[in-house]
């Protein structure tokens, strides 16, 4: 009995350890702008992106490994949703340092996705849709979600409560658009519980969705 004490109380005292680490990288991680570095992503001309096609990536920063070292059932640590404009393919995220400057708040972001892609931000990552895919009225839901989302500037969430819709992280942000226009839980109820953090949706709670299937990845 003593040893099975002993077992539960390391397991708890890794987690709290994980967890702080975590706070201890966002914390550190948040106080200074992303340098612009790194060579855009080029485009394949043979990606056919729909609206509402999910992107996700892993980087290569102590951030990323961080939430891949706390999310083991992902190889990703970060997603968007891809959104067609009239300036091109743009990915709507939600990600704490990536500021043009510190004056700058950690908010959701829409950019290129060839900026999301960027080599240094990302090592690899790939695109899932719905299979099968969400119908163009269904798509067009997406989009004008994400775009409404996107012009009130909510901020990042680094609180990660799932409950309030007045700031995101990354996986709430998708999360919460498939739920409100399309009623699908890409999450399916599944929540991740770490010592010192709400119930969080990771990366790998969107990517066993059954009906998620990769179209492409690099």
């Amino acid at each position: 009995m003593n040893k099975f004490h002993s077992l539960i109380t390391k397991g708890r005292n890794k987690g709290i350890l994980i967890s702080a680490f975590f706070v201890f990288i966002l914390t550190v991680s948040g106080s200074c702008g992303h340098k612009n570095e790194g060579i855009l992503f080029q485009l394949p001309e043979e990606w056919a992106l729909q609206s509402g096609d999910l992107v996700f990536r892993k980087g290569g920063s102590l951030i990323s490994h961080t939430v891949t070292f706390a999310d083991t059932g992902s190889v990703y640590s970060h997603v968007g949703m891809v959104l067609w404009t009239a300036d091109g393919w743009k990915v709507l995220h939600a990600v704490p340092n990536e500021r043009a400057s510190k004056q700058e708040k950690d908010s959701v972001k829409l950019e290129d996705i060839g900026v999301f892609f960027r080599s240094d931000r990302a090592s690899h990552g790939a695109v899932y849709r719905l299979e099968p895919p969400p119908s163009s009225d269904d798509s067009l839901k997406l989009l004008q979600k994400g775009l409404e989302i996107y012009q009130r500037h909510p901020l990042f969430d680094g609180d990660f409560n799932d409950l309030d819709s007045n700031a995101f992280y990354c996986t709430e942000l998708v999360w919460f658009i498939y739920r409100k226009e399309l009623g699908i839980d890409l999450s399916q109820g599944q929540r991740h519980k770490k010592a010192l953090f709400p119930p969080m949706i990771f990366c790998s709670d969107i990517l066993t969705h059954p009906e998620l299937k990769e179209t492409y990845k690099f």
